[in-house]
């Protein structure tokens, strides 16, 4: 490292030139990367709603929906809406579903069928069908109340559903939905949009669209921060530009992913900036210190970096440790999470040891100038109060530990809730909202895939069976639209290509009935009318699982909808949270063994910050606060692997104490001389954070952000209070890891032999 120390400060201005040459390339870069907005996609592939998403896609071309409600409309209106989106394209064959596919029905000239009726005749009677059949399928679909009701409410409302073969966060999905409501706003209607493609839409839009707000607010509370706890204006300046540019070239660098989630692209930054700031503030601290020895800036820095390397490495390996432990997840946005902020804090680790000390030797004569009274409390009162109290203290843990232990694990989650809910919806949104909540049924539809046994009977008990229930709005699906007698003869008459031609050259669209029939499998929409994340949602969803097993056998059907993600994802949340926590515990311990040497010391580290989890979580259940799935799992790697490092800063000066004083000397000097870092840590973490939850209208990221400000303050709290306390009581009398003060003295003056030689070298 010494000479790595002189190749920098030797090369000084040629890093600075490949740095800002990485950041203009990382600039552009970014402005390719992928954000995927679509959070459930990110559904391990063996749950079920991943399961019938995928053959949703390979046997009916369709990966997405949304849902389009029009008011103040008319008929001619909705058929330029509808010529607008052929055009655009985005959707499957057969896949805007609107009212007037009814209508067109209605208005057939059968005479030009009647042209081809010896054709005809000959094509249906191979299905036991007569041209009366057809006629009275054609009537009693497009003439049935409950689709009618459905697709054309009101006089002059309209309702579409778009079933897309495009994925819903993509940008053909997101550029159709802005031409339509384009074209609706310059008509003048009352519209609301729905489905999936919206859902992913407003979490996009409420994240990309908020990060130059909030990251403006976090980078000005912490610049503020800084100037009360350095001791020069050009301090905080030249960390802000260090860590800025290592931001930069982590996002830009993203563009080597296939994609980065939207939740990882909004907060990854913020978190870098914070978790990083104390790397740069270590190399400040070392680099003053080597000042006081020498006049030769330049030897000073020389002699910082080597320094401050071992222990900003150390912190950084346990940082990244904690984010590592996210790969463990079956939710994959935690592996998407884990190595995009791993990278960052390894690229920081990277700037912060390359670029920082060129820009502090660049411009050491303005830090000079501008230097003024670092503004910070002193921490004699809570040293003392933490020693002279330690048993109080840790009794008072004691006591809370089992009940926050049971509270953490009893926090109400939510799951789909990514943005803040319309509290006024209007009528127009209130008709989409109740089609947008559907579950996605896919069951065997021709005797081919049932063996050769017909199944039109168990249809249409299912159907019957289904419309009972209460929480059931409205169900659309191919066999709700046609009359049982006939059914089975049309659904095999339905794929005969050479009729669709005839009738098709009659003026009958087919869509509304090959959109919901392919490969043998036909499709329902049932528009339930519960909450998914509520009981009565999860109620709603067993009950009829239970009824499609009983009808159609548990692996004869695919399911997929809102209230299928929010069972699905309530299934692995609890295996997620417990296999992060574990793994975080196993790899940040054993960083700690190599770091402090001492089991002991290291298991209480880890119980202390395992604490403060425990805490944290606890608060939420207290105050009746619903923490989304995503931050509840990911808070026990961030809370600890973040705030680890105030409990490593405390306890290395404690044992370097220890072996000189008696274990309450040593953890009072201990806390008093490393306070002031471990408040401007937590200061900085916790503002950072706090400023995006409060601004920022994702409910994800709020809340993530949340709990980690809130993590970083208990932590703190607790280093300062609880860790000197336990480490007292578990040392006792005896001298850490058994070195004599002999020992200690000499290795204190052999550091002291080698600081004056190098002194009188310069």
């Amino acid at each position: 490292m010494k000479r790595f120390a002189k190749f920098v400060v030797k090369y000084r201005f040629i890093l600075l030139g490949v740095m800002l040459l990485l950041t203009i390339a990382s600039l552009f870069a970014m402005a390719f990367v992928n954000v995927n907005s679509d959070i459930l996609s990110y559904l391990p592939e063996d749950v079920d709603m991943t399961v019938g998403m995928n053959f949703m896609k390979e046997n009916f071309d369709m990966q997405g929906d949304a849902i389009i409600g029009v008011q103040g409309a008319t008929y001619e209106d909705m058929e330029e809406v509808v010529a607008l989106i052929e055009e655009k394209g985005g959707t499957k064959q057969g896949g805007i579903i609107w009212y007037g596919l009814l209508k067109e029905m209605q208005d057939i000239d059968w005479s030009m069928l009647d042209r081809y009726q010896g054709v005809v005749n000959n094509i249906i009677q191979k299905y036991g069908l007569t041209i009366d059949d057809l006629k009275s399928m054609v009537e009693t679909l497009s003439t049935n109340p409950e689709i009618t009701q459905m697709f054309h409410p009101d006089d002059d409302t309209y309702l579409m559903m778009l079933q897309l073969n495009v994925p819903s966060s993509s940008n053909e999905a997101m550029d159709l939905l802005e031409s339509i409501e384009k074209h609706l706003e310059e008509k003048g209607f009352d519209y609301a949009v729905g489905g999936s493609t919206q859902i992913t839409r407003e979490i996009f839009d409420s994240t990309i669209g908020e990060i130059g707000k909030y990251a403006f607010v976090a980078v000005l509370v912490m610049f503020i921060i800084l100037l009360l706890t350095t001791n020069s204006l050009m301090d905080p300046i030249i960390f802000m530009v260090t860590l800025g540019v290592s931001i930069v070239i982590n996002m830009g660098s993203n563009l080597i992913l296939p994609s980065v989630s939207v939740v990882t692209y909004a907060a990854s930054s913020i978190l870098q900036l914070a978790l990083s700031m104390d790397y740069a503030i270590f190399l400040m601290h070392a680099f003053a210190e080597e000042q006081k020895k020498t006049l030769d800036d330049n030897l000073a820095m020389e002699r910082a970096i080597p320094k401050t390397f071992s222990t900003i490495s150390a912190s950084a390996l346990t940082t990244v440790g904690g984010f590592l432990a996210l790969f463990a997840m079956r939710f994959k946005i935690g592996e998407d999470m884990g190595l995009v902020l791993a990278k960052g804090v390894f690229l920081s680790l990277v700037t912060v040891i390359l670029l920082q000390p060129c820009l502090m030797l660049l411009f050491k004569k303005l830090s000079r100038k501008t230097q003024h009274r670092i503004i910070v409390p002193k921490f004699k009162n809570i040293a003392s109060h933490s020693v002279t109290h330690r048993k109080t203290i840790v009794a008072i843990a004691l006591a809370l530990l089992i009940p926050v232990a049971i509270m953490q694990n009893m926090v109400e989650l939510s799951y789909i809730k990514f943005v803040e809910e319309n509290p006024n919806p209007t009528a127009i949104e209130e008709k989409v909202d109740a089609l947008s909540n559907s579950l996605v049924i896919i069951v065997p539809a021709t005797t081919e895939q049932l063996n050769g046994s017909s199944n039109v009977a168990d249809q249409y008990e299912f159907l019957a069976t289904i419309k009972e229930r209460d929480d059931v709005n409205a169900v659309m699906g191919l066999f709700s639209m046609l009359p049982e007698e006939t059914a089975e003869g049309i659904v095999n008459l339905v794929n005969d290509e050479q009729l669709a031609g005839l009738m098709s050259s009659s003026g009958m669209d087919m869509s509304m009935i090959t959109g919901f029939l392919n490969n043998g499998y036909t499709m329902y929409s049932v528009m339930l009318d519960a909450d998914p994340e509520s009981a009565e949602g999860s109620v709603a969803l067993g009950e009829i699982r239970t009824l499609l097993d009983n009808t159609f056998g548990k692996d004869g059907y695919y399911i997929t909808g809102m209230t299928q993600a929010v069972s699905d994802l309530q299934d692995i949340t609890p295996t997620d949270f417990l296999v992060v926590s574990l793994v975080s515990i196993a790899i940040i311990f054993v960083i700690l063994l190599f770091t402090l040497r001492s089991f002991k010391m290291s298991a209480i580290v880890i119980l202390v910050i395992e604490f403060g989890i425990f805490v944290n979580l606890s608060i939420s259940y207290i105050f009746g606060q619903t923490v989304n799935f995503m931050a509840y799992i990911i808070l026990s790697s961030i809370q600890l692997g973040a705030t680890v490092d105030y409990a490593i800063l405390y306890t290395v000066k404690y044992q370097n104490y220890l072996g000189l004083r008696s274990a309450r000397e040593a953890a009072y000097t201990a806390l008093t001389e490393s306070g002031v870092s471990i408040m401007t840590s937590v200061a900085i973490l916790a503002g950072c954070c706090l400023s995006v939850s409060i601004i920022t209208t994702n409910i994800i990221v709020s809340e993530i952000t949340l709990m980690i400000a809130r993590g970083s303050i208990i932590s703190g709290i607790l280093v300062m209070l609880l860790l000197p306390a336990l480490l007292i009581i578990s040392t006792g009398n005896q001298k850490l890891e058994k070195r004599s003060i002999r020992k200690l003295q000499n290795k204190l003056f052999r550091r002291e032999y080698k600081e004056k030689n190098a002194q009188k070298e310069n």
